[in-house]
Protein backbone atom coordinates (compact mmCIF):
# COMPACT_ATOMS: atom_id res chain seq x y z
CA UNK A 1 0.00 0.00 0.00
CA UNK A 2 2.97 2.30 0.56
CA UNK A 3 3.89 2.04 -3.12
CA UNK A 4 0.31 2.92 -4.07
CA UNK A 5 0.41 5.99 -1.83
CA UNK A 6 3.73 7.02 -3.37
CA UNK A 7 2.29 6.58 -6.87
CA UNK A 8 -0.76 8.67 -5.97
CA UNK A 9 1.49 11.30 -4.41
CA UNK A 10 3.52 11.68 -7.59
CA UNK A 11 0.66 11.99 -10.04
CA UNK A 12 -0.31 15.44 -11.19
CA UNK A 13 -4.03 16.27 -11.54
CA UNK A 14 -6.07 15.60 -15.16
CA UNK A 15 -9.73 16.31 -15.87
CA UNK A 16 -12.56 13.77 -15.75
CA UNK A 17 -16.17 14.60 -15.02
CA UNK A 18 -19.50 12.85 -15.24
CA UNK A 19 -20.70 9.60 -13.77
CA UNK A 20 -23.83 9.22 -11.70
CA UNK A 21 -22.71 11.93 -9.27
CA UNK A 22 -23.39 14.81 -11.62
CA UNK A 23 -22.46 18.01 -9.79
CA UNK A 24 -20.70 16.13 -6.99
CA UNK A 25 -17.75 15.59 -9.31
CA UNK A 26 -15.01 18.18 -9.78
CA UNK A 27 -12.40 17.29 -12.41
CA UNK A 28 -8.76 16.94 -11.43
CA UNK A 29 -5.66 15.87 -13.34
CA UNK A 30 -3.73 12.63 -12.96
CA UNK A 31 -1.90 9.84 -14.73
CA UNK A 32 -4.84 7.66 -13.70
CA UNK A 33 -8.49 8.58 -14.26
CA UNK A 34 -9.52 10.55 -11.20
CA UNK A 35 -12.55 12.47 -9.86
CA UNK A 36 -12.67 15.01 -7.05
CA UNK A 37 -15.70 14.38 -4.83
CA UNK A 38 -17.07 16.07 -1.71
CA UNK A 39 -19.56 15.38 1.06
CA UNK A 40 -21.38 18.68 0.39
CA UNK A 41 -22.27 17.68 -3.16
CA UNK A 42 -22.68 13.91 -2.70
CA UNK A 43 -25.84 12.27 -3.99
CA UNK A 44 -25.32 9.07 -1.97
CA UNK A 45 -24.55 8.53 1.71
CA UNK A 46 -20.99 9.75 2.30
CA UNK A 47 -18.79 6.80 3.42
CA UNK A 48 -15.64 8.75 4.30
CA UNK A 49 -14.49 10.59 7.44
CA UNK A 50 -13.05 13.57 5.53
CA UNK A 51 -15.21 16.09 3.66
CA UNK A 52 -13.53 15.76 0.27
CA UNK A 53 -11.08 13.68 -1.69
CA UNK A 54 -10.52 11.92 -4.99
CA UNK A 55 -11.67 8.65 -6.51
CA UNK A 56 -9.05 7.01 -8.70
CA UNK A 57 -9.43 3.94 -10.88
CA UNK A 58 -6.36 1.80 -11.50
CA UNK A 59 -6.46 -1.22 -13.80
CA UNK A 60 -4.20 -3.87 -12.26
CA UNK A 61 -3.88 -6.83 -14.56
CA UNK A 62 -7.43 -7.82 -15.37
CA UNK A 63 -8.93 -6.13 -12.31
CA UNK A 64 -10.09 -2.57 -11.68
CA UNK A 65 -9.25 -1.08 -8.29
CA UNK A 66 -10.99 2.06 -7.04
CA UNK A 67 -9.15 4.13 -4.45
CA UNK A 68 -10.29 7.09 -2.36
CA UNK A 69 -7.56 9.50 -1.22
CA UNK A 70 -7.81 12.50 1.04
CA UNK A 71 -6.53 15.85 -0.30
CA UNK A 72 -2.94 16.92 0.16
CA UNK A 73 -2.47 18.42 3.60
CA UNK A 74 -1.67 22.10 3.70
CA UNK A 75 -1.36 22.34 7.48
CA UNK A 76 2.17 20.90 7.35
CA UNK A 77 5.14 21.90 5.18
CA UNK A 78 5.25 20.01 1.87
CA UNK A 79 8.92 20.18 0.95
CA UNK A 80 10.73 17.86 -1.41
CA UNK A 81 12.04 14.96 0.66
CA UNK A 82 9.79 15.81 3.61
CA UNK A 83 6.21 15.36 2.40
CA UNK A 84 3.18 14.08 4.27
CA UNK A 85 1.45 11.79 1.79
CA UNK A 86 -2.35 11.67 1.60
CA UNK A 87 -4.01 8.65 3.19
CA UNK A 88 -5.96 6.34 0.90
CA UNK A 89 -8.37 3.41 1.12
CA UNK A 90 -9.84 0.83 -1.23
CA UNK A 91 -13.43 1.51 -2.36
CA UNK A 92 -15.09 -1.85 -2.94
CA UNK A 93 -18.23 -3.83 -2.24
CA UNK A 94 -16.00 -6.91 -1.91
CA UNK A 95 -15.29 -7.44 1.81
CA UNK A 96 -11.95 -9.14 1.10
CA UNK A 97 -10.71 -6.16 -0.96
CA UNK A 98 -11.38 -3.82 1.96
CA UNK A 99 -8.64 -5.53 3.97
CA UNK A 100 -6.04 -4.23 1.49
CA UNK A 101 -6.22 -0.77 3.04
CA UNK A 102 -6.65 -1.51 6.73
CA UNK A 103 -3.88 0.86 7.87
CA UNK A 104 -5.98 3.88 6.86
CA UNK A 105 -9.39 2.55 7.84
CA UNK A 106 -10.05 5.73 9.82
CA UNK A 107 -10.77 7.33 6.41
CA UNK A 108 -14.08 5.41 6.44
CA UNK A 109 -16.87 7.16 8.34
CA UNK A 110 -17.84 5.25 11.50
CA UNK A 111 -20.02 2.25 10.68
CA UNK A 112 -21.78 -0.35 12.81
CA UNK A 113 -21.10 -3.33 10.56
CA UNK A 114 -19.43 -4.42 7.34
CA UNK A 115 -22.80 -4.45 5.57
CA UNK A 116 -23.28 -0.74 6.32
CA UNK A 117 -19.83 0.12 4.98
CA UNK A 118 -20.39 -1.91 1.80
CA UNK A 119 -23.77 -0.23 1.16
CA UNK A 120 -22.09 3.17 1.46
CA UNK A 121 -19.13 2.27 -0.76
CA UNK A 122 -20.98 0.48 -3.60
CA UNK A 123 -22.15 3.58 -5.55
CA UNK A 124 -18.67 5.11 -5.31
CA UNK A 125 -17.10 1.90 -6.58
CA UNK A 126 -19.43 1.94 -9.62
CA UNK A 127 -18.48 5.54 -10.32
CA UNK A 128 -14.79 4.62 -10.04
CA UNK A 129 -15.26 1.78 -12.51
CA UNK A 130 -16.82 4.26 -14.94
CA UNK A 131 -13.54 6.20 -14.79
CA UNK A 132 -11.63 3.16 -16.05
CA UNK A 133 -14.20 2.71 -18.82
CA UNK A 134 -13.79 6.36 -19.90
CA UNK A 135 -10.02 6.00 -20.06
CA UNK A 136 -10.11 2.67 -21.90
CA UNK A 137 -8.59 0.73 -19.00
CA UNK A 138 -11.56 -1.64 -18.71
CA UNK A 139 -10.68 -5.36 -18.58
CA UNK A 140 -12.64 -7.55 -20.95
CA UNK A 141 -15.66 -9.29 -19.40
CA UNK A 142 -14.01 -12.73 -19.70
CA UNK A 143 -10.97 -11.37 -17.81
CA UNK A 144 -12.98 -10.41 -14.71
Amino acid sequence: MGMLAATLALVAPLAFAGGEFGRAVRPVASTYPELAISRAEAVHEWPFSVDEGTLTCVAVGSQRVVIFAEPWRDDVPQEFGNMTLPRSVIVSANPMALFAGVENRDLYAPFDGLETLIKRLAPYERTGWALCEQSGDTPQQDEL
